[in-house]
């Protein structure tokens, strides 16, 4: 390529030799050049693919939740869940992402209110799958509980402040 000078200088003899034809070539080859560097630049920008979104199960996408996972397999793996209570599990997770899909598309409610909302539906739908379970279940199941909320705390994502433990 050529720099500034150079080009400023071929100007200059066009200029003085005052051939149209000559003047009308160079400002088709700089016409040309600018082209190219434009394409150049934008090409990698087109050929990226885009990106495809992850899948998604009848209960709309998967969020939150233990390990960032499906409930009821991690609930399944943890507390033994027998084949009825898997069901039962099933049917209650369904219901609960239902309820948040439609609440996330609501667009009458306002934001901090779709937060509270869906703390309540969370909350009524780890009662009912609590109900479920065996007195031995539910003791991990609480376990369990706690340890995500811990984890969320660490993260910052709020909950109730850790109780204040004394120094010795």
């Amino acid at each position: 390529m050529t720099t500034g000078e150079e080009l400023s200088g071929e100007i200059e003899m066009m200029k003085e030799s005052e051939n149209p034809m000559k003047m009308t070539m160079f400002r088709n080859s700089v016409l040309r050049v600018a082209i190219l560097a434009i394409g150049a630049t934008a090409l990698p920008a087109l050929a990226q693919e885009p990106a495809t979104p992850p899948p998604q199960t009848q209960a709309g996408p998967e969020r939150g939740g233990p390990g960032r996972g499906n409930q009821v397999e991690f609930l399944t793996k943890k507390l033994n869940l027998t084949p009825d209570q898997v069901t039962q599990v099933k049917a209650i997770d369904e219901d609960s992402g239902k309820q948040m899909k439609a609440l996330r598309e609501d667009t009458s409610v306002a934001q901090q209110d779709k937060r509270a909302k869906m703390m309540d539906i969370r909350k009524a739908s780890q009662g009912k799958i609590r109900a479920l379970l065996t007195p031995d279940q539910q003791t991990k199941f609480d376990a369990l509980e706690t340890e995500m909320r811990g984890r969320m705390r660490d993260r910052g994502q709020g909950g109730p402040p850790p109780p204040a433990t004394p120094q010795l």
